[in-house]
């Protein structure tokens, strides 16, 4: 049987609980391995001139990562022994985002978590999930911040526009549509024919995946005044009700 691994991406000891909950829902559907993983970072600070104290405030900055660290390591491995799972813990001193996207590449699915626009900088100061996202060349599963997911997958929104970048992510997230119970396929606003460059419709999408045993279908929409982000997000609010 084939394995997959998930890499989540923990920024500190709070996080862990709604971090992992979606990713544990997938590894116990699709049989996979979960890795917890947290950098240090750095502390982020500008000297001038006098950095007779900057030796200690870098040693008081890492030792208290450390301990969060620890914190958010035994929360992880204390979730894998109540879900059965398989996994390990990664500790890194070293850049946040940018260790988590060399780690990234070695993994079938990256968890990582949306800020809390509200909360300012907290636990891994510079952790930057829009560019994990953008550089680790791998699926990223952006779990938001307000919210619980205890399940995740089983009603799927494909949000398609004929780009190769579509294209990537569609088949890149193939193993989350296999075991999805119900899969969309929308675009919106479609050109008419004639007018753009040829490209894959949803209606083609769709074959395509049920051709591959995924029930999906297609959906066509238009975006209005709203634009096509906010369509798309009514889109996979309807998908996930079922509605």
């Amino acid at each position: 049987m084939e394995s997959r691994d998930i890499l989540v991406v923990i920024e500190n000891a709070a996080a862990v609980p709604q971090r992992i909950a979606p990713a544990a829902a997938l590894a116990t559907r699709l049989g996979a391995r979960l890795t917890g993983f947290f950098a240090s970072g750095y502390p982020i600070m500008a000297s001038y001139g006098d950095v007779s104290g900057w030796s200690q405030l870098v040693d008081a900055y890492m030792e208290a990562q450390r301990r969060e660290a620890a914190a958010a390591g035994a929360a992880f491995r204390r979730a894998l022994t109540q879900g059965k799972l398989q996994g390990e813990w990664i500790f890194r001193e070293a850049d946040e985002t940018g260790s988590a996207v060399a780690e990234a590449a070695l993994y079938d699915l990256v968890v990582v978590g949306q800020p809390n626009p509200d909360a300012g900088l907290t636990g891994g100061i510079g952790l930057r999930p829009e560019e994990i996202v953008l550089s680790c060349g791998r699926p990223v599963l952006v779990v938001p911040y307000a919210g619980a997911f205890a399940d995740i997958g089983r009603r799927v929104l494909v949000a398609w526009n004929g780009s190769r970048e579509a294209a990537r992510a569609l088949h890149d997230s193939m193993f989350l549509l296999e075991s999805a119970e119900a899969v969309t396929v929308i675009e919106i606003d479609p050109p008419a024919p004639g007018v753009a460059a040829p490209a894959a419709s949803a209606a083609q999408v769709a074959a395509a995946l049920s051709r591959r045993g995924i029930a999906a279908k297609p959906e066509s929409d238009t975006s209005g005044d709203i634009g096509v982000e906010n369509s798309c997000s009514a889109a996979s609010a309807a998908a996930s009700s079922g509605t």
